[in-house]
């Protein structure tokens, strides 16, 4: 684990590439995503989370960000059935035809894996980075807040997200698309992916979240109407909000 010099100094790296914006260059941009893992594993376990989880939150996010979901409808193994892991299931994203839904430029794709991380700092639980000019150093450009404990909240259910849990079981989240990649305008870039619940990825389905809220404020105003709305707002179980067995990509 770095002494606390050699994070310093690592932050100091980071800040330094994050100056480059998303004019950044593949090198520097493979440069930045390795520090800012680095960071973001060396801070978490030394908080006290469990050093195999956090390695494998941050396989979750390298798949959801450079890499592809699974981009064959069936598989090279066994004829009509859906392509598996043996199949090599994902593929860097700038390897797929540009026409590709899931296709991204590398630098692209990893801007995206680099927001995830930087999103799970800002989850409530994450260590600070007790850096000013870190905390800063991607807003806005690559994330809407600063990357900060407590103040990253999911942009479909506006909840925030606990780190604890998502660490104990990484089914609990799954990246979005506010504009889902097989709608016209769906593409995997930084503005358009962030993390969610896995239950608010199966609330949004294939809808963008304007055509998701339409649709919520309906049902709202229909059941108002027809008299069935509770007059004092009842809330699901949070096993609900934030639980699912959904791991898709939309």
């Amino acid at each position: 684990m770095p002494r606390r010099t050699d994070l310093a100094r690592l932050i100091e790296e980071i800040n330094a590439l994050a100056q480059h914006g998303p004019a950044i260059t593949v090198e520097d941009v493979r440069r930045l995503l390795t520090k800012v893992r680095e960071l973001a594993q060396t801070r978490m376990i030394e908080e006290g989370y469990d050093a195999d989880q956090v390695k494998k939150l941050s396989a979750k996010f390298r798949d959801a960000g450079r890499r592809s979901a699974p981009w064959r409808p069936v598989s090279s193994l066994v004829p009509g059935r859906p392509q598996t892991g043996a199949d090599g299931n994902r593929i860097s994203r700038w390897l797929l035809p540009q026409d590709h839904k899931f296709y991204a430029d590398e630098v692209t794709a990893t801007l995206v894996e680099i927001k995830f991380f930087l999103q799970a700092l800002s989850f409530n639980g994450a260590p600070s980075i007790d850096d000013a000019e870190f905390q800063t150093a991607f807003t806005p450009w690559l994330v809407e807040n600063p990357v900060l404990p407590d103040t990253y909240v999911e942009p479909i259910q506006l909840v925030p997200i606990e780190l604890a849990p998502i660490l104990a079981d990484r089914r609990r989240i799954t990246s979005g698309h506010i504009i889902p990649l097989d709608r016209e305008g769906g593409t995997h870039v930084p503005k358009n992916v962030f993390l969610v619940y896995g239950r608010s990825n199966q609330l949004q389905g294939n809808m963008t979240l304007d055509e998701l809220l339409t649709l919520a404020e309906r049902l709202v105003d229909e059941h108002k109407r027809r008299g069935t709305f509770p007059s004092v707002p009842i809330m699901p179980p949070e096993s609900l909000i934030k639980s699912s067995s959904a791991v898709l990509e939309s």
